[in-house]
């Protein structure tokens, strides 16, 4: 696999590699020397009072680091504090231990558990409010790649001083490394509009406001499903170790077997798991670690238990902090920023370890009444069952978040209103009346976004502006408000080619009873117009890169040209987002359009997502490979033409000229008989 990085990725994705790789460098030595110092002085049957109290001191500290952030809104600093604080007590324990007596093991066990709860849940919200959604996708592989690498490190770490030292010193080692993690929590970049989206939600988050809405309360039944069937992998696999392996050789074999299953990850992330991510989405690739799982539970339930103990948890090493936690992250990012700070810290919190919490009380419950580990291996196969259920029932909603961003992004006002009184009303009303197309505009959207687009004139359809009047066409449809039907069907035979699609998508997507001879579109005739479109994108694009490749647009003359050729591009692409509004009317392609083309470059990221969901087949990898930001022409153009299935050969300078210059299109012939001249010339 190759790591997508681009000039505007660089610093945050060295940042964050550098930040993760010792996090969880600190965390696998940690992991090394907890596991080791407990099972070798406590008994496995001890593990799920552990997880329990976890849980319970997570949850509290969920409640304290909401204070903290009243105070410290800079989530640099906060990382940095709680790493330095992490690596102060991990010194404590270390002077400690010996002096704790029988608690020590335990109480060490919790406080790595605690820790590295709390130190990732900043982190990767850090993280997210750093990149847009497009920008995560191309580098939280890389960066999860970091996590790996760092706990592969440890292993190898833990392994070395294990040869020369007793367990203990492992203690001494995780708090420098947490020291060293601290140094990189202020260099990250963070975009100008974080703080602005950081203060758009107020009050303070809590359990119920989250099962108040229905897409985080299943990203948190996603989270809670899946740490109850990792924790009954995690005890499976202790249990089965503690039976098998004498007290003195625990150490070695938890470095040498946390080594290994750390070097796999980091194949499988490097081999594979950005492309995973990016080719089939979060939720596809989400569902892996559970389907493996599900496979090892099958196998627990009647072959070798060591065995399929071993390979439970060399599954979830080897996912659960890379392909995994990178789509599960990107779940999170259609929310704006203060609200996924609110969200994440109950689902994250609540998530694990109540879940940890359920799945410890559920342990000693099976332990108590004997259950055996077969059994417990079915028990594992409903649990995953349920786990599948709950990454899927996110997809649906997850580009609902998006298309709710793009609907709300483009409103330039800043008017929030939880509903629309009488005074608003008349506020509204009297902006449609504006001179200016922005205000009538914004006024439209704060109606459609209240759900009151009936208060709406239908006399707005008369505006002269075709934005105001494809906008209204919009919000009516959404509204399934029947008003407008006769004047949209006069609007099919207006001038302008943008209305009469806008119209006609408006009345397809309403009821086919009042038109049914639009529903009767041949979709040949509409792939045929899109393949078109696409098709002469490419073309464009490929003239475009040509000029550029070859320094003809040095001069201001030949810079005007090659605008004006980029200006022929958008509005092809433009006559291919209505032909798909056409093609999928249920879609606000308009909306997207709007997102796509704005400066904003969060909207634009929302945009790609729903153009994901959205389209399907060839069109959907054509359509993504010429939107995708920040690429050379040449490069779009290769990638669409090859989705198409069309031949691509890069042209020269002069023959892009010549083939400009036989056109069918007269501003082409323009330009590349006036690029010619200045060829000429020179």
């Amino acid at each position: 696999m190759r790591f997508r990085i681009r000039r505007e990725d660089r610093r945050n994705l060295a940042v964050g590699f550098i930040g993760l790789l010792t996090i969880m460098m600190a965390h696998s030595v940690m992991e090394t020397a907890r596991d080791t110092l407990f099972l070798s002085s406590l008994p496995a049957t001890h593990l799920p009072r552990a997880y329990l109290a976890i849980a319970i001191l997570a949850i509290l500290e969920l409640k304290i680091h909401e204070r903290v952030l009243r105070y410290i809104r800079d989530r640099r600093r906060l990382l940095g504090a709680s790493l330095v604080f992490g690596a102060l007590v991990t010194l404590g324990f270390w002077a400690l231990l010996d002096d704790m007596g029988s608690f020590a093991p335990f109480g060490f066990y919790v406080w790595t558990g605690l820790l590295i709860t709390v130190v990732l849940i900043e982190f990767w919200l850090l993280l997210d409010d750093a990149v847009t959604v497009t920008q995560a996708k191309r580098i939280f592989p890389a960066i999860a790649a970091g996590g790996v690498t760092g706990a592969t490190l440890g292993s190898l770490l833990s392994e070395g001083v294990l040869r020369v030292a007793p367990p203990i010193a492992l203690v001494f080692v995780a708090a420098g490394v947490l020291t060293v993690a601290a140094g990189t929590s202020f260099m990250w970049r963070m975009p100008s509009d974080a703080a602005l989206e950081a203060q758009g939600t107020e009050g303070s988050p809590s359990i119920a406001w989250l099962l108040r809405d229905s897409y985080l309360s299943r990203l948190l039944a996603l989270v809670m499903v899946g740490t109850i069937s990792l924790t009954v992998v995690d005890f499976v696999f202790k249990s089965t170790v503690a039976d098998h392996i004498p007290a003195e050789a625990l150490g070695p074999f938890f470095a040498r077997f946390y080594l290994g299953l750390n070097s796999v990850a980091l194949l499988i992330q490097v081999a594979g798991a950005g492309w995973l991510l990016r080719a089939f989405g979060a939720h596809r690739s989400s569902a892996l670690l559970p389907v493996l799982i599900l496979g090892g539970a099958v196998g627990l339930a009647v072959g070798p238990i060591l065995l399929f103990a071993v390979s439970l948890k060399a599954v979830d090493g080897s996912l659960r902090h890379t392909l995994y936690r990178s789509a599960v992250e990107v779940l999170y990012l259609p929310l704006d920023s203060r609200r996924r700070e609110r969200a994440k810290g109950i689902v994250e919190v609540f998530g694990h370890r109540v879940g940890q919490a359920f799945a410890s009380l559920l342990i000693i419950a099976a332990v108590g009444v004997g259950m055996t580990t077969r059994e417990l291996g079915m028990a594992l196969l409903l649990l995953v069952a349920g786990w599948l259920v709950a990454i899927m029932s996110t997809r649906r909603q997850y580009v609902d978040q998006f298309r709710d961003r793009l609907r709300h992004g483009v409103i330039d006002t800043r008017l929030e209103l939880e509903e629309l009184d009488l005074h608003s009303r008349e506020v509204l009303l009297a902006a449609l009346n504006s001179t200016e197309d922005a205000e009538v505009i914004a006024a439209i959207d704060i109606f459609d976004r209240h759900g009151r687009a009936d208060l709406v004139p239908v006399l707005v359809l008369y505006h002269p502006s075709v934005e105001v009047r494809s906008r209204a066409l919009e919000a009516f449809a959404e509204a399934s408000d029947e008003r407008f039907v006769p004047i949209a069907r006069r609007m099919l035979s207006d001038e302008h080619p943008g209305i009469r699609t806008a119209a006609l998508r408006a009345l397809t997507a309403v009821d086919a009873g009042y038109f049914p001879e639009l529903h009767q579109l041949d979709s040949e005739v509409l792939s045929s117009q899109l393949r078109e479109n696409l098709s002469r994108i490419v073309q464009l694009l490929r003239w475009r890169a040509a000029i550029e490749s070859s320094g003809a647009s040095a001069s201001p003359v030949a810079e005007v040209l090659r605008v004006a050729l980029q200006d022929k591009e958008r509005a092809a692409l433009e006559r291919t987002f209505w032909v798909l509004g056409l093609q999928h009317p249920q879609e606000s392609f308009g909306l997207v359009w709007r997102g796509l083309t704005s400066d904003n470059a969060r909207l634009q990221a929302a945009s790609r997502e729903v153009l994901e969901a959205a389209l399907n087949g060839i069109f959907r990898e054509t359509v993504l490979a010429i939107v995708e930001e920040g690429v050379p022409p040449v490069r779009r153009a290769r990638a669409a033409a090859a989705s198409l299935g069309i031949a691509f050969e890069p042209a020269s300078a002069q023959a892009a000229v010549a083939e400009m210059m036989q056109d069918r299109s007269e501003l082409i012939r323009g330009i590349g008989d006036t690029l010619r001249l200045l060829n000429n010339r020179n």
